[in-house]
């Protein structure tokens, strides 16, 4: 028992962003007796158990490590796996979209501590979301009290992980995605509840900034080096994101000539920060290239200029072709356009 309360302290420590000396502060005991436990020299006294579970979040049977809801990981990877499978399958992504949302809706119910499925089916459902709301793609429009019912069963289940999972990455993933579901839902305030929580740049207490500082003045330069490049792909991902939505709507619902103005400014920022490969994940980098180009035909098509969107296409595979990739991911890139544009040619 006492190297899982001493592992489970430490873990739990480490989630709430708490050094030992401040737990102790929280708890009036000494450093020494906190690293003691967290080394299992000894056993924190009975009498600590409930405020150490609630300094830390969670439940005593948690703090234990008997908590029944402890997660299976060959249940995990066969879930992931079948997820996989349904995801590579010949069925339009609306439908694959459903019947990933219902299969985990399933496989939550029997598997209700999995918490890394929970929040894959928080945010499967959130993409499902967007292929049922009415505004947008209404794919579903004789389907919508089976779509509510699992919007319902989606929410239900992120608040649980929410409030006993310890892992803050998927908390802050699955806030995210109920928060799209609310948005979808149109019950707006819900969703701003759950976007209110998330980490923000606003402040710029970036941890990963912080980290290669750190990494720098403990180690020095060469092994900050290392930290940069980690950092870098993720920064990638997380302007992508952003230049993606800005992209999508201006695609969308903006006037055509402010729309590929803005999307290839959008462009722009993206090839320059790729103009170095180390610094991105390729399959995201082709992912958002496709995005892009995909969202530039959409403005030239809903202002009714189609010989545009045609010459568009042209010079994005022009561009490709004579682009620093090989024929695999050349092929990849225009594949993915070519689906985009299959699928949402309804729409334009």
């Amino acid at each position: 028992m006492a190297k899982t309360i001493g592992n489970n302290i430490k873990l739990f420590r480490k989630n709430k962003g708490f050094t030992q000396e401040e737990l102790a502060d929280l708890l009036n005991v000494t450093p020494q007796a906190v690293s003691k436990w967290e080394s299992e020299n000894s056993l924190p006294d009975t009498s600590m158990l409930i405020p150490l579970a609630q300094v830390l979040g969670v439940s005593t049977d948690a703090l234990l490590g008997y908590d029944s809801l402890s997660e299976n990981e060959e249940v995990i990877a066969r879930v992931k796996e079948t997820v996989a499978g349904m995801k590579n399958s010949d069925e339009g992504r609306a439908q694959k979209a459903l019947r990933i949302s219902e299969y985990l809706a399933t496989e939550t119910t029997l598997n209700p501590g999995c918490f890394e499925i929970i929040k894959d089916y928080a945010k499967e459902t959130a993409n499902l979301s967007m292929y049922a709301d009415p505004v947008l793609e209404n794919c579903f429009p004789d389907d919508q009290e089976k779509i509510y019912k699992i919007y319902k069963d989606a929410i239900r289940k992120g608040a649980y992980l929410i409030g006993h999972c310890s892992d803050r990455n998927l908390i802050e993933v699955t806030h995210y995605a109920v928060a799209w579901i609310y948005i979808h839902m149109k019950d707006f305030d819900n969703a701003r509840a759950h976007i209110n929580v998330l980490p923000s740049i606003k402040t710029g207490a970036i941890a990963e900034k912080l980290a290669m500082e750190l990494t720098f003045f403990e180690s020095g330069f060469e092994k900050m080096k290392d930290d940069i490049a980690d950092s870098s792909i993720l920064l990638f991902d997380a302007v992508a994101s952003f230049l993606n939505t800005i992209a999508q709507d201006y695609g969308w619902y903006g006037a055509k000539d402010e729309a590929l103005e803005v999307i290839g400014w959008c462009e722009g920022i993206i090839k320059a920060y790729a103009s170095r490969k180390e610094t991105v994940d390729m399959n995201h980098y082709l992912r958002i290239r496709r995005s892009l180009a995909f969202f530039k035909l959409v403005a030239a098509k809903r202002s009714g200029d189609d010989e545009g969107a045609i010459k568009l296409y042209n010079e994005f595979k022009e561009e490709i072709d004579m682009e620093d990739l090989n024929d695999e991911q050349k092929k990849v890139v225009m594949d993915l356009l070519n689906n985009d544009i299959s699928h949402y040619g309804k729409y334009t």
